[in-house]
């Protein structure tokens, strides 16, 4: 009795910091700022974001890809610079962490050597749908299928292919973890 006693307190206090470290990664780290232009059903809206600097590469795996942009934004670059993580992290063939909104290229430190390119992202209109667990292809690829579903039924045209935003580290607890799919929307009006 009080081994199972001890072993469910244990439990407990273990899945609480689980979570805690779940809400810690939610709201610690910076995100792009964005305004929902309209809501298309529960799971999908339109957002407009401003303008963003991303990092990108192109590996062999996520892992591969992830590395190097880790290696660069934990300080391996030419100015020995720590970068602030940022979320959400987004892939579409290339892997790109978006770069904290007081940087720039040209503010930004300079890489040590790894494939990483920069690119300014105009401001743009994106479709997103929001969900969580996890990021497998089978899964990714119906909540794909469910977004441009609902773009279609309404008409709306897109640009570009869809993408995946991933806005946890794997630690956080997968009914935590916020992910979304998303595509730009073709000729939107950039809203002030």
């Amino acid at each position: 009795m009080k081994v199972g006693f001890i072993l469910m307190v244990t439990i407990g206090v273990l899945m609480s910091l689980w979570v805690g470290w779940g809400t810690y990664v939610i709201y610690g780290i910076e995100r792009p700022q964005y305004e929902v232009v309209e809501r298309l059903d529960k799971k999908v809206e339109v957002r407009q974001y401003g303008q963003q600097t991303w990092i990108s590469t192109v590996g062999t795996t996520d892992n591969a890809s992830f590395s190097v942009l880790a290696s660069y934004i934990f300080g391996n670059n030419k100015e020995g610079q720590n970068v602030a993580m940022t979320a959400p992290v987004i892939t579409d063939g290339t892997m790109s962490f978006i770069l904290p909104a007081a940087l720039s290229e040209d503010s930004a430190p300079t890489p040590n050597g790894q494939p990483i390119e920069f690119t300014t992202v105009a401001p743009r209109q994106v479709a997103a749908l929001k969900f969580s667990w996890m990021t497998g292809s089978k899964r990714v690829k119906k909540k794909t299928e469910e977004l441009l579903s609902v773009l279609r039924e309404r008409g709306i045209q897109t640009q570009g292919e869809p993408f995946l935003m991933r806005y946890n580290d794997p630690w956080t607890p997968p009914f935590m973890r916020r992910n979304e799919v998303g595509i730009v929307i073709a000729s939107s009006p950039v809203v002030n």
